[in-house]
C-alpha cells in the first residue's frame, strides 16, 4: 500500500506537457522547486476558483499525508486553477529565455526557435495556438532592436 496521496490538479493541455516534460507523469511533491513552492503558495492564499480558465486536463500530485495536512486540506484541488496560471506564467519565461538566447548566439529565426522548443516538449498547434504565443514574445521581447546599424559579432573589442 502506498503511503502517497494522489491529487489531481486542473490544467491547460500545453502545461501538463510542460509538467510531463520537467517532472514526468507524476509529480512527488516537494517544497524546494518551483512546483511545490508555487502549490504552497496558492494553497496558503486560499485561491479558489474565481475566473474562468481553460483547463482540459489534469496533472498527478502524490503527496504525504502529514503535507497535506500543512498546506491545507479545507481548499478542493480541482478549485485551484492558479496553479494553471503560475506554471503557464513560468512555462512562458522559460521559453522565452530560450527563444532570446538561440537569437543572440546562434541568430536563427525566432518562430522557427520557439517552434523546435515546443515540440522537443511534446507540445503542438492544439495544444496551443503558436501565434499567440509568438505575439506574446513579441510583446513581451526583451532583446532591443536595431534599425539602423547591425551588431558585428565577429569585432574583438
Amino acid at each position: 500500500m502506498s503511503k502517497y496521496i494522489t491529487k489531481e490538479i486542473p490544467v491547460s493541455l500545453h502545461v501538463k506537457k510542460f509538467l510531463e516534460y520537467s517532472f514526468g507523469k507524476q509529480y512527488t511533491f516537494s517544497k524546494n522547486d518551483f512546483f511545490g513552492k508555487l502549490i504552497i503558495s496558492v494553497f496558503k492564499k486560499g485561491f479558489r476558483k474565481t475566473q474562468v480558465m481553460k483547463c482540459d486536463s489534469t496533472y498527478s500530485v502524490r503527496i504525504l499525508p502529514h503535507q497535506l495536512e500543512r498546506i491545507g486540506n479545507l481548499i478542493e484541488w480541482s478549485e485551484v486553477v492558479y496553479i494553471n496560471k503560475g506554471v503557464d506564467d513560468i512555462f512562458r519565461e522559460i521559453l522565452f529565455f530560450h527563444i532570446d538566447m538561440v537569437r543572440k548566439i546562434e541568430n536563427q529565426n525566432a518562430f522557427e526557435t520557439m517552434v523546435q522548443s515546443l515540440y522537443e516538449m511534446r507540445i503542438g498547434e492544439g495544444d496551443i495556438s503558436f501565434d499567440s504565443i509568438y505575439r506574446d514574445y513579441k510583446r513581451k521581447c526583451s532583446y532591443k532592436k536595431f534599425n539602423r546599424k547591425t551588431i558585428d559579432f565577429e569585432v574583438d573589442l
